[in-house]
């Protein structure tokens, strides 16, 4: 599941405003200001995921299932972060498998969230 988090992002992006002004380096973000963070330019990055970054390799959340192999600790965040992270993080770790329908055609489209544009026929069951 992390590893198809990480190749298609649900939310594009997560947005946050700077309550206070803040530095980074030798850069100042004034109060107000609006702070957009690309999650799927993130997600794609070698920089942070190697030269490997748009395979799907589930191995990379293995032995850190945290971070899965991210060079840093902020570079995958597949729900947000902070007090607004998604209320939908628990429903990964719920005991139910899921397994893509047969009919299921691979065509993902981004309106406001990542969407399947002929939907998601899904097989679900109990563990």
């Amino acid at each position: 599941m992390n590893e198809v988090l990480r190749l298609y992002s649900a939310a594009p992006n997560v947005q946050r405003q700077a309550r206070e002004d803040i530095q980074v380096g030798e850069l100042i973000i004034p109060s107000g200001t609006n702070i957009w963070v690309d999650l799927v330019g993130m997600n794609h990055d070698s920089d942070l995921w190697g030269n490997d970054v748009n395979e799907f390799k589930p191995e990379r959340f293995k032995d850190d299932t945290l971070h899965g192999g991210c060079k840093h600790k902020m570079g995958y965040l597949p729900f947000g972060f902070g007090g607004r992270m998604c209320i939908g993080r628990n429903l990964t770790i719920m005991e139910f498998t899921f397994t893509l329908s047969p009919s299921y055609i691979h065509s993902p489209a981004i309106m406001l969230s990542l969407r399947p544009t002929n939907g998601l026929p899904l097989i679900v069951q109990h563990v």
